[in-house]
C-alpha cells in the first residue's frame, strides 16, 4: 500500500481562514511566510511584545498563557495544535501581541509577515473576502466564548 506524500502547503487545509482554498492559493499563501522551528519550552511569541505577524503551527504543539501578576506568573488560556493560527489579530491592528504562545514540544510553526499578508489581501480581493469572513467567525466564537466565561463567573451584574 502507497503512502501518500503530504504536500508543504496541506497543513493550510486545516486552517479555519483558509477553508475551502483551492491548492493554487495555498500555496500562494503559503510562499508568503517562512517556516520557523522551536525547541519545547520556547517562546514563540510573547504578550506584549511588537506583533504584526501571523502564525500557524504546522507539526507539534503550543500553549497559550497571559501574565497573571506582577510576579510574571501566568495563566494557561489555551493549547494550540497542527493547522491553529495565532498572531492574527495583531496584523490587523497592529497592536502588541496579546498572549504568551509556548512550544509544549519541538514545533514547525508557519510565519507570513502581517505587511506581506496585507498585500496578497489587497492584490485579491476574492480571496480577501473569504478569509475576512473566517476571520469575523473566529473572532465572534471567541468573543461569545469570553461572554459567556464572564456571565459564568458572575461579572455580568
Amino acid at each position: 500500500m502507497a503512502v501518500k506524500k503530504e504536500k508543504p502547503t496541506d497543513f493550510l487545509k486545516e486552517v479555519s481562514l483558509f477553508d475551502g482554498m483551492d491548492d493554487k492559493i495555498l500555496a500562494q499563501v503559503f510562499n508568503l511566510g517562512k517556516v520557523r522551528h522551536f525547541s519545547k519550552g520556547e517562546s514563540i511569541i510573547r504578550e506584549g511584545d511588537a506583533g504584526g505577524n501571523l502564525h500557524v503551527i504546522i507539526q507539534g504543539s503550543a500553549e497559550v498563557s497571559l501574565k497573571k501578576d506582577k510576579n510574571d506568573r501566568s495563566r494557561y488560556l489555551a493549547d494550540l495544535e497542527r493547522g491553529s493560527i495565532f498572531g492574527e489579530m495583531s496584523v490587523f491592528d497592529s497592536a502588541p501581541y496579546s498572549a504568551t504562545v509556548k512550544a509544549r514540544e519541538d514545533c514547525s510553526v508557519h510565519v507570513i509577515k502581517g505587511e506581506d499578508f496585507k498585500k496578497y489581501l489587497k492584490k485579491n480581493p476574492e480571496e480577501a473576502f473569504v478569509i475576512f469572513s473566517a476571520l469575523v467567525k473566529q473572532l465572534s466564537s471567541r468573543l461569545r466564548r469570553t461572554n459567556l466565561a464572564f456571565t459564568l463567573l458572575g461579572f455580568d451584574s
